[in-house]
């Protein structure tokens, strides 16, 4: 829990610094977390080659700067032929894993961290891009703190032995509750809006963390990576955040 802590502190100011300047400052960061994630990816899913990795995560942040979600879209897409060609000439990690593995990087990671980009063109779009990151934390906290106390049920004892239905519970009512106050309160969003997207936003960030407790378990592997002391990897750190970018963007969109 130190480390974790330390951790955390030495980020913040790198994180805020990004959110503050906004635009290419996102993008930017947005482009630097592919890049780690690329090459823990490429370890975790050897023979995926890491500039294939990179490559694919890159690619639809890129094509969103003048296309928006178009671009993204593209981005993704261009992903499978990007896949083939690269494999093409390198028999010896021509394999199905390394084509999967590719797909994944674009459509996990690298689609995910695009919206982080137009998010930050939204109005109000730096104070969603905080939602985005900060909400997470709040959700795992309340789970944690649920979890303790009251933790009875286990949620997905086959994906996370830890996590129970209370902590769940509990991490959902501390994000509704806070994201929706600040949702009503700052950005101005009517009640249902700022419930709804606290609610997500919660759902979203325990969907990404079991989700890549799922990969994980299939790796057989405990972390993704080691660069963040006591947090494991950057996907390791970034996997909520993978699901809620999304879904603060759509749900501000859509309501």
């Amino acid at each position: 829990m130190r480390l974790r802590t330390l951790t955390a502190i030495a980020l913040a100011p790198i994180i805020i610094f990004g959110i503050v300047i906004g635009d290419w400052a996102v993008l930017a960061l947005a482009l630097v977390v592919i890049g780690i994630a690329a090459y823990e990816l490429s370890r975790a899913l050897e023979p995926l080659p890491f500039n294939a990795a990179l490559v694919a995560g890159v690619t639809p942040v890129l094509l969103s700067i003048p296309f928006g979600t178009v671009g993204i879209l593209a981005g993704s897409i261009l992903s499978l032929p990007w896949a083939l060609v690269w494999l093409a000439g390198r028999s010896d990690v021509r394999t199905l894993r390394a084509i999967l593995a590719i797909l994944l990087m674009s459509v996990w990671v690298g689609v995910p961290m695009a919206h982080l980009g137009l998010i930050s063109d939204l109005a109000n779009g730096r104070l969603l891009i905080v939602i985005a990151i900060v909400g997470p934390w709040i959700s795992d906290a309340g789970a944690y703190i649920f979890g303790r106390l009251f933790g009875r049920h286990l949620l997905f004892p086959t994906l996370s032995p830890k996590k129970t239905v209370e902590g769940g519970v509990g991490g959902l009512v501390l994000t509704t509750a806070i994201v929706g106050w600040f949702s009503l309160e700052v950005l101005g969003f009517d009640p249902v809006k700022s419930i709804i997207l606290g609610l997500m936003v919660s759902v979203a960030s325990q969907a990404g963390d079991l989700f890549e407790s799922t990969l994980k378990r299939i790796l057989d592997i405990k972390d993704l990576g080691k660069i963040l002391p006591g947090h494991g990897g950057m996907l390791d750190r970034i996997d909520s955040l993978l699901f809620t970018a999304p879904a603060v963007y759509y749900i501000s969109l859509l309501l």
